[in-house]
């Protein structure tokens, strides 16, 4: 068994893949996108302020998914992507249904993001990381502490939205 291996190939490619989304927000690789686009869409969405909720993705996305990508922060990196895809995966997915294609993006995509990185941070970094290279070590209250922060942030998102998203029209 290679448990260390499986654990830097699902850091690189969950740390990564997501860690790109939240470049793509900034507008610094695929098509581009800007700050203000994605504070637009939000705020058309409910989450307002979108400005606020914009920043708060991009350091989710591209800051968590960096630290997953190389292992350093222990839980934190995969954390944040928990939080991130929790609201990303009921926000934009999940009306989608579970599969993707014809244009829609389902919950087929997020989850599994979603549970790679909950998997990252109940396993540790491993020892192919710069926590191992630095010689790092985190107190064991840090994950469950961690987590329950990150999923109260993330319940703080869909409240916001549920008290602001737009109404569906009646019939």
């Amino acid at each position: 068994m290679y448990p260390d291996i499986g654990l830097l190939l699902l850091r690189v490619v969950i740390g990564g893949v997501v860690m790109m989304h939240g470049l793509l927000k900034l507008g610094l690789v695929g098509k581009g996108g800007s700050i203000p686009g994605v504070a637009g869409w939000f705020n058309s969405m409910g989450l307002r302020p979108g400005l606020f909720w914009a920043y708060a993705a991009v350091i989710g996305e591209a800051g968590g998914g960096l630290l997953t990508l190389l292992g350093l922060g222990g839980p934190i990196g995969p954390g944040l992507l928990v939080g991130d895809l929790i609201v990303v995966t009921i926000v934009a997915h999940w009306s989608q249904g579970f599969w993707a294609g014809g244009g829609k993006v389902g919950w087929e995509f997020p989850v599994p993001l979603l549970a790679g990185a909950l998997a990252i941070a109940l396993a540790g970094n491993g020892a192919w990381s710069l926590d191992r290279l630095l010689g790092l070590a985190y107190p064991d209250w840090l994950l469950p502490a961690w987590l329950v922060i990150t999923v109260a942030g993330a319940g703080l998102a869909l409240a916001v939205r549920s008290m602001q998203a737009p109404k569906a029209a009646q019939s």
